[in-house]
């Protein structure tokens, strides 16, 4: 058990503490918020005075109820003559008919009324009943506009004709227009009863506020690299997870569906890959609270996606970091970029209760051209006419035969997916509250796979005083998956079993093989069964929240002060019951039981001077932060289980127990600060640092610093600058360092507990190195940002150099030194090794058309990024993945290349005659011996290599040294292409998402077109029947009778045909594909009016992964990407297709409604 310094065994206590005040605090503020809400109205006040005098009413209100007035008698006419009439009326509405001649203003704090001089002196001033219009400047109604009573929360929203009704507002109040991207208005309302008001389109985009590190910024003052992705847009398209919502919207962000799992399988790259060992997944910020994407493993279960659990119907805004400038306040935890997402809260103006239903049916992929029963036997037959033996007796006329057991129509069906959400929003006079409820069930297309989640969320505001600001966060969710389907490898089983084989027998066993020797013994197990029988569930609790308080100490001056905390826990287990399949017969049941808690605290403490001093601009941020988490896991597991019916540890055979676990914990300080400065938004200048020390790495590199800075030129806003055309011309460049621990936590522990047959104590688990310290990222940015034709084209491009070092390694060892699984003591832990990303990224938006109907919208946005390893650690300069049960693959990370390259032999056709093969080079066999040139050794028909490490001609071997790189597993550019479309009450998004330049290697169709597979009881592709015949002439020469095919012939001897790791299943991976495309339709208000209590209505229908336009032969070029962190796991196979959950389409009807 490894166990960090600076955490004691309190920590759990402290943690469970901190989450319990929080929680409390959090429901405190709730209710207390409610309360004031509810004691306005539950406060009644009956008087009724005519033309009494105003001091004598405000001291009968306080003796009804317990509001106290304050007000400056030198300001008031308390002696003025005024009538009130009411009966069991609140607060507000007593005031409102006080002054409704406006003579006297009110404000309601807490309990307390405040009172000044209003702007009418005299008369009686009528509330009046306000209509109007919203229209964009080109005359194009604007629906969703917020209209609110300044200094009140009464207020509306303008239809989907823009049109808006408000009633009972004073003659002399002001209205408050705002809508998101443009500009907020004020008008006085000047006793008009009709106001139309046009808002400015021009500015779109330019005064908008974005989220960056520990604060926001005017979007057009940004010196950095960032991206923001529309929610708007995210909200009007079906998307399961939040990953699936930025795909192909955000230049330079890398994100692949590389699994149809479910609920699993995303992956994001921001910027190219950074580390080698470490996860190059990005930073993720939600609501203030810090989370890496790295999954929980454990045996046959994996977490498969971390941010599976975020509804991305609860989101409000995303930002992506990417620039230097923006992720080096993060420091250490940033070098793969920084996601930001805030979740949505309660909006000023009347309270809004929402239902969102989503119905969706997953249709079975396109299923791979397998051979059917007929063709499978007749592949058997000429085997045996070949290779010898006995062609089984219900073969011999294939003719007769039917198309046998399909196993993909068996394994896939269309599936459900269905989705509910309730969530309620408002706020009251000092408060703002979002409540949201989500389920979301999704089975899966193929058996033994599904994925629930469950969510609840709660936000909250205060603001009890004009200085003083409260927020709250709580978030619930539980996740379970069902993942047989992926951890059995059913779906390459399915492909491999023989059409021969029935599902079920005639009697309702399961079907397989009876015996298993001969051509059987290799059999795969029936699949459908697997997936039936076994268990493998992974439940995933997690309880995340915060609370913050923002206080306005002086003008400019406010500090923040924030505690975030999060409770994971997770639960997977695995039962392998009693079964008999065909041969395979399992007669001991056993059980694993896997638990692991995680914990993590964060405290932030922020001091911000914003100041503007007549041009000159100054934003000054200093910040403290502690972090710490912790993690705990134990199995259990047994054997001997009576029955298949309980599923506990208990029920197990307490001779077979055997137990495990482990635990760690680890500790971050932080200090930042950041000083950004601009004169008349035209030079903007930003300069930051920040230091982090951790418990992860040596006594001598506890601390690492991360400056950073940028500098921006506005060339638009310059006197002299005259374009009409253009709006915005800014250069920007930015500067940095940033972090990466690489492995996480545990990296530094050089203890572990050992048990042996003398007894249990402490051994050291790696040789240690008070030096290690940070992987450290300098990136360098250039960019600009153009905005044409009163902003409807907005242009950005950045071209990037980041180059990390200090690359985290375990170093070599010799092994007389022994190991940490031996007794002994594991290789240190050093930094050693460079790679370098040099990239670009462009993004072009525009607004093509726009009338008083129509309007479209579109982005397209294209990355590209070059990854290249500078130096290693390693004295041969690479060092290679491998894996023995896939036919020896092999991927290369080297000097001068990308990492994880494919690393094999050139593929160079087949031999044609005895003559080619006598004047080429031959293969060797596994001890390195040149083979015999025979049917039993090198033939005609058998595959010829290319020779790039030797001697070439007759003296020539193809042995190991002549594997060279034959593919590369990631793309030279990606990105996507989004268009909008509105017409009245009808909208249209479709997304297209494409990579090009990466390539896949399709294990799936190396195994399964091998045509001595079918010797081993395994079926095969359908091409496979294309396989290289031979012939002799009459003259005795040997040749291919298909001299086109690309097949070898069938031969299980030792000439490696197919136990080498060549070109040959190297597919180009490059795709283009309709990703999403979704048509909605919202009800006009005017049908709406009939309809009691309904707000708001929108349908909609949605397709996603409708079309792919590839070159790829296998179920998806998307499923053959990398999925997630490519740290320590030395199996886990990148670009590699070993038949992987496919994508499929998906068919969507969305229902949302407002009341």
């Amino acid at each position: 058990m490894n166990r960090c310094e600076v955490w004691d065994h309190h920590a759990f206590k402290k943690v469970f503490l901190m989450m319990r005040i929080a929680l409390i605090f959090m429901l405190v503020c709730v209710f207390e918020s409610f309360a004031l809400d509810s004691y306005t109205q539950s406060s009644k006040i009956s008087i009724t005075q005519q033309n009494a005098q105003l001091e004598e009413i405000l001291m009968q209100i306080e003796s009804q109820t317990m509001y106290r007035f304050a007000y400056n008698r030198s300001e008031l006419d308390l002696t003025r003559k005024y009538s009130l009439n009411t009966n069991g009326a609140d607060i507000r509405e007593a005031l409102q008919d006080l002054f409704k001649d406006g003579s006297v203003n009110y404000t309601i704090m807490d309990r307390q009324v405040v009172l000044s001089p209003g702007n009418v002196k005299g008369g009686v001033a009528q509330d009046l009943k306000i209509t109007g219009k919203v229209k964009s400047r080109s005359g194009e109604p604007l629906p969703g506009v917020t209209i609110v009573v300044k200094g009140t929360t009464k207020g509306t929203i303008t239809d989907i004709d823009g049109v808006y009704s408000l009633p009972d507002v004073p003659a002399n109040a002001t209205l408050l227009f705002s809508f998101m991207g443009m500009e907020p208005q004020e008008v006085l309302v000047g006793g008009r009863t009709v106001i139309d008001v046009v808002m400015q389109e021009g500015t779109i985009g330019l005064e908008e506020v974005v989220a960056v590190g520990y604060g926001s910024v005017k979007k057009t003052n940004l010196t950095t690299a960032q991206v923001s992705v529309s929610t708007e847009q995210m909200e009007k398209t079906v998307n399961t997870t939040m990953e699936q919502a930025i795909q192909g919207r955000a230049a330079g962000v890398y994100v692949t569906q590389n699994s149809g799992q479910p609920g699993g399988g995303m992956s994001m790259v921001i910027r190219g890959v950074s580390t080698i060992n470490g996860s190059t997944e990005p930073l993720y910020v939600i609501d203030g609270l810090q989370v890496e994407g790295s999954s929980v493993s454990y045996g046959n279960t994996s977490s498969s996606n971390p941010l599976a659990g975020i509804n991305p119907s609860d989101i409000e805004d995303v930002q992506i970091l990417q620039g230097p400038s923006a992720t080096a306040v993060y420091g250490s935890r940033a070098t793969n970029g920084v996601v930001i997402i805030t979740t949505k809260r309660g909006k000023r103006g009347t309270a809004d209760i929402a239902y969102n239903f989503s119905y969706s049916v997953q249709m079975t992929p396109q299923h791979l051209d397998v051979m059917n029963l007929r063709e499978y036997a007749q592949m058997v037959k000429e085997f045996h006419a070949i290779a010898g033996g006995t062609t089984p007796e219900e073969f011999l006329d294939p003719s007769i035969l039917g198309e046998g057991t399909n196993w993909q129509e068996e394994l896939f069906k269309n599936a459900p997916m269905q989705k509910h959400q309730l969530s309620v929003s408002g706020a009251g006079e000092f408060s703002t509250y979002y409540i949201s409820g989500e389920m979301l069930n999704q089975e899966g297309v193929a058996i033994g796979s599904e994925f629930k989640r469950y969510n609840l969320r709660i936000n909250t505001s205060q603001e009890p005083r004009k200085w003083l600001h409260l927020s709250e966060t709580a978030n619930f969710r539980q996740i379970r998956e069902a993942l047989t389907t992926t951890s059995e490898g059913v779906i390459s089983n399915a492909l491999q079993n023989t059409p021969q084989v029935p599902v079920r027998n005639i009697d309702g066993s399961w079907g397989g093989f009876e015996t298993k020797e001969g051509s059987n013994q290799y059999a795969p197990v029936n699949p459908i069964a697997i997936a039936s029988l076994r268990t493998n569930e992974n439940v995933r609790r997690e309880l995340n929240g915060g609370f913050s308080l923002n206080a306005d100490i002086v003008k400019g001056l406010v500090f923040r002060t924030s505690v975030n905390g999060s409770y994971n826990t997770q639960n997977a287990i695995y039962f392998n019951p009693k079964m008999k399949i065909g041969w395979y017969v399992n007669d001991r049941a056993s059980f694993s039981d896997f638990t692991s808690v995680s914990t993590f605290y964060s405290w932030e403490q922020q001091l911000t001077y914003d100041r503007k001093f007549g041009d000159h601009s100054l934003d000054a941020t200093v910040l403290h932060e502690y972090k710490e988490g912790t993690w705990k896991q134990n199995t259990g597991y047994r054997e001997g289980f009576l029955t298949n019916d309980i599923l506990d540890l208990n029920a197990g055979d307490e001779a077979t127990s055997v137990a495990s676990g482990g635990s760690n914990s680890w500790a971050m300080e932080s200090y930042m600060f950041r000083l950004r400065y601009d004169y008349d938004e035209r030079y903007i200048l930003q300069g930051s640092i920040r230091g982090d020390g951790s418990s992860n790495f040596g006594a001598n590199n506890r601390w690492g610093y991360f400056p950073a800075g940028s500098v921006a030129w506005r060339i638009s806003n310059e006197s002299w600058f005259n374009i009409p055309f253009m709006n915005e011309l800014k250069f920007r460049f930015e500067t940095g360092l940033t972090g990466n621990s690489g492995w996480g936590s545990g990296i530094y522990s050089p203890m572990q507990t050992t048990a042996t047959e003398w007894g249990t104590g402490f051994s050291p688990s790696k040789i240690a190195n008070p030096d290690l310290k940070w992987e450290e990222t300098l990136t360098n940015n250039i960019g600009f940002n153009i905005h044409l034709f009163d902003n409807r084209i907005q242009i950005e491009g950045d071209l990037y150099e980041k180059k990390t070092k200090n690359l985290i390694f375990d170093a070599s060892q010799p092994g007389f030194m022994g190991g940490s699984g031996n007794g002994g003591a594991g290789p240190p832990t050093v930094n050693s090794g460079e790679i370098k990303n040099r990239g670009w990224a462009f993004s072009l938006t525009s607004t093509n058309i726009q009338t008083h109907n129509f309007r479209w919208d579109m982005n397209f946005n294209i990355s590209g990024v070059n990854t290249k390893v500078e130096s290693l650690n390693s004295e041969l300069g690479f060092f290679d993945r491998t894996s023995w049960w896939m036919n020896n693959w092999t991927q290369r990370t080297a000097v001068g290349q990308s990492p994880w390259m494919f690393m094999g032999y050139k593929y160079d056709g087949l031999f044609q005659s005895v003559d080619e093969i006598y004047n080429s080079v031959i293969p060797t066999d596994s001890n390195g011996n040149r083979l015999d040139i025979s049917e039993d050794g090198v033939w005609v028909g058998d595959v010829k290599y290319k020779n790039v490490g030797g001697e070439d001609g007759a003296e020539g071997v193809v042995d190991v040294n002549d594997r060279t790189y034959i593919g590369n597993p990631w793309p030279k550019f990606f990105g996507g292409f989004t268009n909008n479309f509105a017409f009245k009450g009808f909208d249209l998004s479709v997304l297209i998402t494409f990579n090009y330049g990466n390539d896949i290697y399709n294990y799936v169709r190396m195994v399964n077109s091998n045509p001595s597979q079918i010797n081993l009881g395994r079926n095969l592709m359908a091409d496979a029947a294309d396989y290289a015949q031979i012939a002799t002439t009459e003259a005795g020469d040997v040749y291919i009778v298909n001299a086109d095919t690309d097949l070898p012939r069938i031969s299980y001897g030792p000439n490696g045909n197919w136990t080498r790791f060549s070109s040959r299943w190297v597919e180009d991976g490059s795709f283009v594909k309709l990703k999403n495309i979704t048509l909605g339709y919202t009800v006009p208000k005017s049908f709406l009016t009939k309809v009691k209590y309904i707000q708001n209505c929108r349908l909609a229908v949605s397709a996603q992964n409708l079309y792919t336009l590839t070159k790829y032969t296998g179920y998806d070029p998307e499923v053959g990407s990398y999925v997630g962190s490519n740290a320590s796991s030395a199996n886990q196979a990148i670009g590699i297709d070993t038949g992987r959950y496919p994508l499929t389409p998906t068919y969507t009807f969305n229902l949302i409604l407002n009341f």
